[in-house]
């Protein structure tokens, strides 16, 4: 029984946090300028595929769920995957289907299709994500 008292006192101890809820406010606002920055370049990267490939609504790339959507719908796919994306273990599924589509789409801008593994590097995604847009 202490044993039991004494482990959870130790996780009550190691969750607890030394800083409050005015912590590295400027690290945070670094953060999100730097997220909403991101954003707005993969947008506008996207949007440009979108109509390089001749979607009409291209604009889909600025909206966070129509963005998926619009990708399914570019790639080849069935757009109604993305229902999947929300339903737990059909959401692999979904998922698999999404990077297909990417990979149709990459083929369709005439790119090798091998450069996607490249966007899972930080950094390096933005440069990949530009050559396919304006590449």
């Amino acid at each position: 029984m202490f044993l039991l008292n004494h482990t959870l006192s130790l996780v009550y101890l190691l969750a607890q946090s030394d800083q409050g809820s005015g912590g590295s406010t400027a690290g945070s606002l670094l953060g999100f300028i730097f997220g909403v920055a991101g954003y707005i370049f993969g947008s506008y990267c996207f949007y440009n595929i979108y109509q390089k490939l001749g979607q009409s609504d291209a604009w889909f790339a600025w909206v966070p769920i129509l963005n998926t959507w619009i990708m399914y719908k570019a790639g080849d796919q069935s757009p109604w995957w993305i229902i999947g994306l929300f339903i737990p273990l059909v959401n692999f599924v979904a998922l698999i289907f999404l990077i297909i589509a990417f990979v149709n789409i990459v083929k369709k801008l005439g790119k090798n299709p091998w450069l996607i593994l490249l966007m899972i590097v930080p950094l390096v995604n933005f440069v990949v994500l530009y050559n396919f847009a304006f590449g």
